[in-house]
């Protein structure tokens, strides 16, 4: 590893006079000597990266070792260089443009994207116009900005939408939990009924039984009464109070035989229990939902401004290439016209 590190401090090392290093090669740290050039490139090329290049495309014009430049190429364009990166492939410039396409790209994706396709160099390119590419730019500034606008409006408009739903969600809720508290309505009131008509039921059923239990007390103490009177008559020697109390206790039992008797023929065993109806929870139970959601969608109609739609309209309608017209095409309709 050290000797392979220090084989790549110079170009001495592996470069002789008169020789040329591989650019890309040069590019990533490594020093290789040149044995081909690409004109589209303006790079000198090892053996392994011209290999390469025949995969690139027509536009990539090689030269041999025989027939390369034997002086040092300095790529034009410095005093504007090509400073933008690609977004797929980071590391490499945007430094082609697709005719077809009308697109911008690197070398990479030329080669994957736009093999087939006529593109150039991008200076190259930009020499042959007429005139700087500042009224296509504006153009596409304006475009950009209606664009901007539309998108700002739509973006307010579906946050609009965002927060109507969380309302709806809101309503929604709301309207299930009416809907249920209106069939709670119905079954207290129908809970009340069946309660209400079994109240009456114990009521009466009551009433009855407090009378007989009355009955009962008032022939209890009117018993008990005349059996201690006839009882302490009996201990006495008065033969007149006995057969007086005899007669009393005879009569008492008489009236309170009737009341024994009433009370036993009016006495009933009621026993009341609730019987539920089965409709309501067989027609609750073949019930498939509790309600349904309904949902209705119309398009959204946004409110536009006073340009933006032409705008918006005049990018589909334009050409690829906008106001750029190369040199050439310009001299052609001049020659025309006359």
């Amino acid at each position: 590893m050290a000797s392979t590190a220090r084989s790549r401090k110079t170009k001495a090392d592996v470069i002789g006079a008169g020789d040329f290093p591989c650019g890309p090669c040069e590019a990533d740290g490594q020093v290789k000597l040149a044995l081909g050039y690409c004109q589209f490139c303006h790079h000198y090329l090892c053996r392994t990266c011209f290999a390469y290049h025949h995969n690139l495309g027509k536009a990539h014009v090689l030269l041999d070792r025989d027939t390369m430049p034997r002086e040092l190429q300095t790529p034009a364009h410095n005093l504007d260089p090509l400073l933008e990166t690609c977004a797929e492939h980071k590391h490499k410039l945007l430094e082609l443009y697709c005719k077809g396409h009308d697109e911008v790209c690197c070398v990479i994706c030329a080669t994957a994207k736009h093999k087939n396709c006529d593109y150039v160099y991008i200076p190259d390119f930009t020499d042959t116009l007429s005139s700087p590419p500042n009224e296509e730019c504006s153009h596409v500034l304006k475009l950009m900005q209606a664009l901007i606008g539309q998108l700002e409006l739509v973006k307010g408009e579906s946050s609009k939408r965002l927060k109507d739903m969380e309302r709806q969600r809101r309503d929604f809720a709301m309207s299930v939990r009416k809907y249920r508290k209106e069939i709670d309505v119905v079954l207290e009131q129908l809970e009340k009924q069946v309660l209400s008509g079994m109240k009456q039921v114990i009521e009466i059923n009551s009433s009855d039984l407090n009378t007989n239990i009355a009955k009962c007390d008032a022939a209890l103490d009117n018993l008990r009464t005349t059996y201690k009177k006839a009882e302490i008559a009996m201990g006495a020697d008065s033969v007149n109070t006995v057969f007086t109390q005899a007669k009393i206790s005879q009569r008492q039992v008489q009236r309170n035989t009737v009341v024994l008797k009433d009370v036993r023929d009016t006495s009933v065993n009621v026993e009341v229990k609730f019987d539920e109806n089965y409709d309501i929870l067989k027609t609750l139970r073949k019930t498939k939902m509790f309600g349904k959601v309904s949902v209705t969608r119309e398009p959204v109609r946004f409110e536009t401004g006073s340009h933006d739609d032409v705008n918006l309209k005049s990018a589909k309608a334009s050409g690829q290439n906008g106001p750029l017209k190369k040199a050439d095409e310009n001299k052609n309709e001049k020659v025309v016209s006359k």
